[in-house]
């Protein structure tokens, strides 16, 4: 609109009236929203088409109207039902049966290697937290909460909704900062520093809820969790300059999805995929950037019995391999078969710590999620504590 009244020197709403709208929805709809190269091409076919049409129709119909408006509806309809992305994504798909087997070869033989960074020797300190505090005005989320990850290791986090654990996770990931106390990643402090620095010295993270890019590849999911071991800028990218770094990390992204095992899914699209190999994906994407530590919260979440059976395999080989896996976690029977240390919050505070055998008889902890163990009988508490936490069959 700027640009349009410098042009002109002069403004009316004509131009942009219900008509032109219109006319932009159609650019976009033929030629594919979402997609620059697709707002281009469908511009251009409108322009053209609206320009040919207003020639031709009259003389055709020989009468007077804006006939073009009847065979942009009809294009419209056209395009909805044959390629309802767009013509832009479906020439792109078309040309990619004659690209892929180039993209495979490029990264199957990367022409670089990304740098690496060495595993941390089994029992090895990753990530420690001293008295961690978090306070929202008046509201403590957090309150002097100490925990350490280490190598080779699953630590659980758990508690009841509401208890702190995502704030905390927030905390010693880099999303937020710490009112007090300190965190430390590979016995450096990271006060102050953001997401990326911690994402740079070692800790790959995964949220809550599945972000993931749904109309791209998982080869393209995964790969973004490599960039920050890429060293080309956007000038090289700009010029092509990059490619052989760029077949890397392509390499790095499908190795990282086989070691998932999801290696048949790498080329099709990430939100083709059910919930549970989703959550599979955005692990993957954070093993892509070479972590020693790795957090992930409520990864089990929505996913079916099996599913959980097969990420919980995942995480144990994770484990052998040496990384240190904290998680957050609500399916207590999940938790307690995997974790070796669990570490319990209830209202921002430390009320357990330890193996998951000694959490689930600690008589804090039964309060916790039972609401009160019954005083004068708390062999019947432990057992029915015993059967929340760890729920039959």
């Amino acid at each position: 609109g700027w640009l349009y009244a410098h042009m002109q020197r002069f403004v009316n709403p004509t131009p942009f009236g219900l008509n032109v709208g219109i006319e932009y929805l159609f650019m976009a709809v033929v030629g594919g929203a979402g997609h620059l190269w697709g707002a281009v091409l469908g511009a251009m076919l409108i322009t053209l088409l609206k320009e040919q049409l207003q020639d031709w129709l009259p003389r055709l119909l020989g009468a007077s109207g804006n006939f073009e408006q009847i065979v942009f509806g009809l294009l419209m309809v056209l395009v909805l039902q044959r390629f309802a992305e767009g013509l832009w994504p479906t020439l792109a798909r078309w040309g990619g049966r004659w690209l892929r087997p180039e993209r495979e070869g490029r990264a199957a033989a990367p022409a670089c290697a990304l740098p690496a960074r060495a595993m941390q020797p089994a029992g090895a300190l990753l990530l420690e937290a001293r008295a961690v505090t978090k306070r929202f005005g008046g509201l403590v989320a957090n309150s002097a909460v100490d925990l350490t990850l280490r190598a080779g290791e699953v630590h659980a986090l758990i508690g009841p909704n509401g208890a702190g654990k995502s704030t905390f996770f927030n905390m010693v990931s880099g999303v937020d900062d710490p009112s007090e106390g300190e965190v430390r990643l590979l016995d450096a402090p990271m006060q102050g520093r953001p997401s990326r620095e911690f994402a740079a010295r070692g800790l790959g993270r995964t949220f809550q809820h599945v972000r993931l890019l749904g109309e791209r590849s998982v080869l393209e999911n995964v790969a973004l969790g490599a960039h920050l071991r890429g060293r080309r800028g956007w000038w090289a990218a700009m010029l092509r300059l990059d490619r052989a770094e760029e077949a890397a990390l392509l390499a790095e992204a499908r190795r990282q999805i086989e070691r998932c095992g999801l290696g048949d899914f790498a080329d099709r699209p990430a939100a083709s995929l059910a919930l549970g190999q989703q959550r599979v994906v955005e692990i993957a994407r954070a093993l892509a950037g070479n972590p020693v530590a790795l957090l992930l919260d409520e990864p089990a979440a929505g996913l079916r019995h099996l599913e959980k059976q097969a990420l919980a395999g995942l995480l144990a080989q994770l484990r052998g391999e040496g990384l240190g896996i904290l998680v957050v976690e609500h399916d207590m029977e999940f938790v307690m078969n995997l974790a070796d240390r669990v570490t319990v919050l209830e209202f921002g505070t430390v009320i357990a710590e330890g193996t998951p055998d000694a959490v689930q008889r600690n008589p804090r902890v039964l309060d916790a999620y039972l609401g009160g163990a019954e005083p004068a009988a708390p062999p019947t508490s432990a057992t029915a504590a015993s059967a929340v936490l760890e729920p039959a069959a």
